[in-house]
């Protein structure tokens, strides 16, 4: 909208000064009174009148406005005695109430085992070439995964009247009979909502074979690479989060099958490393790796169409559910690639006088960066640790820095909120402190200070059309954490 007129007028003059009275008492004699004063009237020429009131107006450019946030620390906080609750609860149980219906609901929910088993079978060859100055491991890993989950069961179909056959049982307006009422509370709980009522039973086999090569190149220079797979195996609430079913016999616009994905896949991830490495004697080194790592099979949540397969695995009738949609987890068939690179350095500063030896100094610095995904949230741009170190005979001192650029977490989602907003931790930095002396060679005191300099983090949550000042969330402002203490051996 544009923004009203700015409209400056003119003060008002400021009025006369007041003249004070003074009041003179004299305590002496008696003074006679003043003379009488001659007065003369004079007609003064007429006051000019007062000045018309300027006004000036000027468009002035509508701007966004800033917020600087200064943070002030916030006053102590009072949390809840779980302690005293308890005792509290004991001594007066009548300041308490219990719900049947929520006790049982939270235990049924809550109930939940899972047994997994993984079988590995392990083979590894070495080999030496170049008379020594190429070695090779190679080896392969086989794991079978068994896994048995149980969970509860939510089935509204399970509170209608049957007949023998099976059959349910209807009123004459065609709507089912019921066993107990929907209000029933406990009762109709303890029908629709069984204990470890669902049953997932899932197996898979996978294979992960390494490559290990090192290369003398000279005598101080090395390189190496490396080939491996992994794996990220699903939660255990994939496999025992219980499943949900819609009412067959009352359908409603938007019902859903909801289950925990009992066959969805482990994702997979294919690394490849390599690595340079330049030592200058026994007293340094510089080094440089760079890796690219593809991931498959990541998890999504979709709503996806059920099929035969999808139905057999929890039990489920293809005619009475396959007209259903399905809420679960899948595997994305897009694949993502995440690179990385490090250069670190470590020098021991051997040339200073005596009074400096055991001064060694370090630095290093690791970027991490994928593209279209979100399932990777613990990836840091850029971070970079640098310190030195003193070593004496009887006492050591190490102080590192660390710097954590910013780093995006996961998306945020919602009503009015646009596309490309996600929350994001704002670049930090800490020092670290901690120091050893040794009263004698099996006992000696420490001191560590994490996080000496007090950094705080910031939480911001925004995307391309979020305004500057609505950016910020939240502050994590730690004190220093100070550990002192004595180490020794028997």
């Amino acid at each position: 909208d544009t923004p009203e007129p700015l409209v400056i007028r003119e003060a008002p003059p400021a009025p006369p000064a007041t003249v004070p009275r003074k009041l003179i008492t004299v305590s002496t004699k008696r003074v006679a009174p003043p003379p009488p004063r001659r007065v003369i009237l004079e007609r003064l020429p007429p006051l000019p009148a007062k000045p018309q009131p300027i006004v000036i107006e000027r468009w002035l450019p509508y701007t966004q406005p800033k917020r600087r946030v200064i943070y002030q620390g916030l006053p102590k906080q009072q949390h809840l005695d779980n302690a005293k609750l308890w005792a509290d609860y004991k001594t007066n149980p009548r300041h308490w109430t219990r719900n049947p219906v929520t006790t049982y609901t939270n235990a049924t929910n809550n109930s939940k085992i899972i047994n997994e088993t993984i079988s590995a079978l392990f083979w590894r060859n070495d080999l030496s070439l170049l008379r020594n100055r190429l070695k090779i491991v190679a080896g392969v890993r086989a794991e079978q995964t068994n896994i048995d989950a149980h969970g509860p069961l939510t089935d509204p179909t399970r509170n209608y009247q049957r007949d023998s056959s099976g059959k349910v049982l209807r009123a004459v307006n065609g709507s089912p009979l019921l066993i107990v009422p929907t209000n029933a509370g406990l009762a109709y709980s303890q029908l629709t909502l069984l204990d470890r009522g669902y049953r997932a039973q899932k197996e898979y086999l996978r294979l992960f074979p390494s490559l290990n090569t090192i290369c003398n190149f000279g005598e101080n220079f090395i390189g190496r690479f490396s080939y491996y797979e992994s794996v990220g195996r699903p939660e255990f609430g994939q496999y025992a989060g219980g499943l949900t079913l819609p009412d067959v016999d009352q359908p409603k616009p938007g019902d859903t099958i909801r289950v925990s994905n009992a066959s969805i896949k482990a994702w997979q991830a294919r690394s490849y490393v390599t690595r340079l490495e330049y030592y200058f004697g026994t007293v340094g080194q510089l080094s440089a790796g760079f890796f690219i790592r593809d991931f498959t099979n990541f998890f999504q949540s979709v709503t996806i169409a059920s099929t035969p397969e999808f139905l057999a695995i929890y039990g489920l009738d293809e005619p009475t559910y396959g007209a259903y949609p399905v809420t679960t987890q899948v595997n994305n068939p897009v694949n993502v690639r995440m690179t990385g690179l490090e250069v670190g350095y470590r020098q021991a500063l051997t040339f200073l006088p005596n009074w400096a030896r055991g001064i060694q100094v370090f630095a290093n610095v690791t970027s991490q960066r994928a593209k279209d995904t979100n399932s990777l949230t613990d990836m840091s741009p850029f971070s970079a640790n640098w310190g030195l170190s003193v070593t004496r005979p009887k006492w050591n001192l190490r102080i590192n820095e660390n710097y954590r650029g910013r780093q995006r977490l996961l998306p945020v989602t919602g009503s009015g909120i646009g596309p490309g907003t996600y929350d994001y931790m704002t670049k930090r930095r800490y020092i670290d402190v901690s120091a050893e002396y040794f009263l004698r060679r099996s006992l000696g005191l420490f001191v560590s200070a994490r996080n000496i300099n007090g950094a705080a983090e910031d939480q911001m949550i925004y995307g391309p059309l979020t305004p500057s000042y609505a950016r910020f969330r939240a502050r994590e402002a730690y004190h220093p954490m100070w550990t002192v203490g004595i180490k020794g051996t028997l």
